[in-house]
């Protein structure tokens, strides 16, 4: 009799873990499935969910660390303490190659300990293209809008890249850069990157920009004839996103007091900031004003 009670007590164990769950999931133990989720009698100790995959050409036991399951009810709709698992993994990474679906169906039986996985699961080599490499001496700004991140290889070639840092994380900040890498087919670079001395990983060449010195200045200018240049909200190829305000012909030939000059370093021509009748209209290259004074 009392036998009987444990195995009733141990059902309504495992029947109040299914209702908690919704679905009765169990998940691995580096799974992040297993966060606020109760444990249900079945799951004494999680098994480890291991599968022969192919790997580029050649056939590689691969460990799940990341999945989550449901256990199946006998043939008489039981739920016991050794039912088989059904549910999915996720694709681990596996360094150099990169695998055809994100995820897959599994199914494991607990008296042989075996994994089926019930979808195809297949890696391939990472073709990663060719990079040339140059020493850099070179000191810039990132962005406050990078539009990239830093990696620890530049992303594409035959290293596996990783993400180290947002761009944004260093926002605004100046960098010094000691290596630049072009992939082949492109015209444009990767920089290696450091922030007070500690290097931050490879980072696309258009999240950076040469840092600018800004000087304050009383003076008055007046716009060619023809200018080349129009008048934005800051000056281009800066830290800042810049929006044209007016174009340079508008204000041809007019003449403008400047409060502010802005040299990009590495350049010889400035950019001024621009008043007509006291109202800003923006900063232009100092290409497109004459007599300055």
């Amino acid at each position: 009799m009392r036998k009987k009670l444990r195995v009733k007590k141990l059902m309504v164990t495992v029947m109040a873990g299914i209702s908690m769950l919704g679905v009765g999931v169990v998940a691995g133990n580096l799974s992040s499935y297993e966060v606020n989720q109760p444990v249900i009698a079945h799951a004494d100790s999680y098994p480890t969910i291991h599968a022969k995959v192919l790997v580029g050409n050649k056939m590689r036991d691969i460990t799940f660390g990341s999945w989550g399951a449901s256990p199946v009810p006998n043939s008489k709709g039981v739920v016991t303490r050794n039912s088989n698992l059904k549910g999915f993994v996720n694709s681990p990474n596996i360094s150099g190659y990169k695998p055809n679906v994100g995820w897959v169906n599994f199914y494991y039986t607990t008296s042989t300990k075996t994994t089926k996985l019930l979808n195809k699961l297949y890696y391939t080599k990472i073709k990663g293209v060719a990079v040339t490499y140059k020493t850099q001496k070179l000191t810039k700004q990132v962005k406050l809008a990078p539009g990239h991140d830093f990696y620890n290889h530049i992303p594409g070639s035959k290293y596996t890249a990783k993400r180290l840092h947002y761009g944004r994380t260093y926002a605004g900040k100046t960098i010094t850069i000691d290596e630049q890498g072009i992939k082949k087919g492109m015209k444009t670079p990767y920089y290696r990157c450091y922030y007070k001395g500690k290097e931050i990983g490879w980072i696309y060449y258009s999240a950076v920009v040469n840092s600018v010195k800004y000087t304050k200045i009383k003076k008055t200018a007046t716009v060619i004839s023809n200018p080349k240049n129009d008048f934005y909200n800051h000056v281009t190829s800066s830290i800042y996103a810049t929006k044209r305000l007016h174009y340079g012909k508008t204000y041809k030939n007019k003449k403008v007091t400047i409060n502010d000059k802005a040299v990009r370093v590495g350049t010889k021509t400035p950019y001024y900031r621009c008043y007509i009748n006291g109202k800003e209209i923006g900063w232009i290259y100092g290409g497109a004003l004459k007599n300055i004074k």
